[in-house]
């Protein structure tokens, strides 16, 4: 869609200026020089990966420019409509679509001069006239894609959006809101991809404080602020969902090595009720249904479905899979051994059990975050972090390490991470970088297992002797 919509421009534009005046060839032979923006662009609250995009958004004058593709516009509200006579005309409409959908390749962009030419064609914007060859901001085009100033005048005064800036955060724009919950839901997944040993609902965290191997534990929730913390239950909790009014976890006995079922309580602590005695890692609550890694110790008895009352048990993936997956709409995202690899290969699956697909070989963690999938290998030559297209096509490497690499966690246009592992002589430490691959960062060693963000606070269970004590790491401002 996107190429046909440039090609079609460019040889409308063609056609247009073999019947004008000259003054429209030489308009068209300016080629002002641009570069990529240096700073994070997000658009309606999703951090754009401008370094990988097929059309990457320019900068101008010290004023963004955005690609007039399909994506974009949808994202922004704009609607484009090309006239032979009248050139290109450019409107707002009242809806947009909250999550902007970014095309991707492998191949880097440049941050350095480019060269775009001057639209040469007429250009109306919201039904006003331009003449762009006057204009201080002026339309560009560039890889045969008209592109649009972001200056005050049309961001504010033409079309109504939200615009802020900061050093940190670099350029925002927003056209519409996300729909309510998308962010909170996004980080319940990545905290229940890292183990569930936290979970948030509003203002009150959800956690299993200690995990300790013999006890004693417990399932307490406090507010995000540390007060009014309360204890609900003596259990080992694990995969805590909190959805409505309900927790759902499973229990575990360490010492064991036996989880003890599937549980579920009201969140003031009353109506404890055990929904299956069957051995359960990795539980996910959605839509009415309870998804989970059946076995017990070494035994793994593949991927299940069940509905929230015990009822209506049914295998999605049967065989020997890994301790855990990600749940992403009516995707799941899963490894297991295949007959050509001994590592365990990244797999997708629909959670109707249909359209079994291998993405992936030697990978030990995965995440979905704002429509991409992130994950690591844990090959011998090469470890390291990619994130790829939902189908597999795209495959993009981030960044390349020495060390085993697993946890991820988001936050505001940053992927964190674990870099290490340790034993007698291991170390690891929390890391993060951008979700292009830039700004890699280290944060602190520690012997952490997973990553849990509450707020703004990021919490790691500190691995000593078996056990898995949470604390908080300063993220500082």
């Amino acid at each position: 869609m996107i190429r046909k919509i440039g090609f079609s421009l460019l040889a409308s534009a063609l056609l247009f200026m073999a019947g004008q005046p000259s003054s429209y060839a030489a308009e068209a032979s300016a080629a002002p020089t641009v570069k990529a923006p240096g700073f994070p662009v997000t658009v309606n609250g999703s951090v754009v990966d401008n370094k990988h995009n097929l059309y990457p958004l320019l900068l101008y004058r010290d004023i963004t420019y955005f690609p007039m593709t399909w994506n974009y516009t949808r994202a922004l509200g704009m609607t484009t409509a090309w006239d032979p006579v009248n050139g290109l005309a450019i409107g707002k409409q009242e809806s947009c679509e909250p999550v902007v959908r970014q095309d991707l390749t492998s191949q880097e962009n440049s941050d350095k001069g480019m060269k775009a030419t001057l639209v040469p064609f007429p250009v109306s914007v919201n039904g006003k006239s331009i003449s762009n060859k006057e204009e201080q901001y002026p339309l560009l085009l560039f890889q045969n894609i008209v592109y649009f100033p972001m200056t005050w005048n049309y961001t504010h005064d033409v079309f109504g959006w939200t615009t802020n800036w900061d050093a940190t955060n670099g350029f925002g724009v927003q056209a519409c809101e996300k729909a309510p919950g998308v962010d909170a839901r996004q980080t319940a997944a990545l905290n229940l991809a890292n183990g569930g040993q936290l979970a948030v609902q509003g203002d009150w965290i959800y956690m299993n404080p200690a995990n300790k191997y013999y006890g004693p534990n417990s399932l307490v929730k406090m507010k995000l602020d540390g007060s009014g913390k309360q204890t609900l239950s003596e259990d080992n909790a694990l995969s805590i969902n909190v959805v409505d009014d309900w927790i759902y976890y499973t229990a575990r006995d360490k010492a064991a090595d036996k989880n003890l079922g599937i549980f579920k309580m009201k969140t003031d602590g009353s109506q404890r009720t055990q929904i299956s005695s069957a051995g359960a890692h990795s539980v996910w609550v959605l839509d009415g249904w309870i998804y989970y890694i059946a076995g017990n110790g070494l035994t793994i008895n593949g991927i299940h479905k069940m509905k929230t009352d015990g009822s209506e048990d049914t295998v999605i993936v049967s065989g020997e899979v890994g301790g855990r997956f990600y749940l992403d709409g009516d995707l799941i995202y899963f490894m297991m051994p295949d007959k050509e690899h001994a590592s365990n290969s990244l797999f997708q699956i629909k959670t109707d059990g249909t359209g079994k697909k291998k993405l992936q070989d030697e990978v030990n963690a995965v995440a979905a975050i704002d429509g991409w999938v992130y994950y690591s290998t844990v090959s011998l030559a090469k470890k390291g972090i990619y994130k790829m297209s939902a189908d597999g096509t795209v495959n993009i490497p981030l960044y390349s390490s020495d060390q085993p690499l697993n946890g991820f966690q988001y936050r505001d246009g940053w992927i964190y991470f674990i870099r290490g592992s340790f034993g007698i002589m291991g170390s690891a430490s929390i890391e993060k970088m951008r979700i292009d691959g830039t700004g890699h960062t280290a944060l602190g060693n520690v012997r952490a297992t997973s990553l849990y963000f509450a707020g703004a606070d990021l919490y790691y269970p500190s691995a000593f002797d078996g056990d898995n004590e949470l604390r908080k790491l300063e993220l500082g401002k």
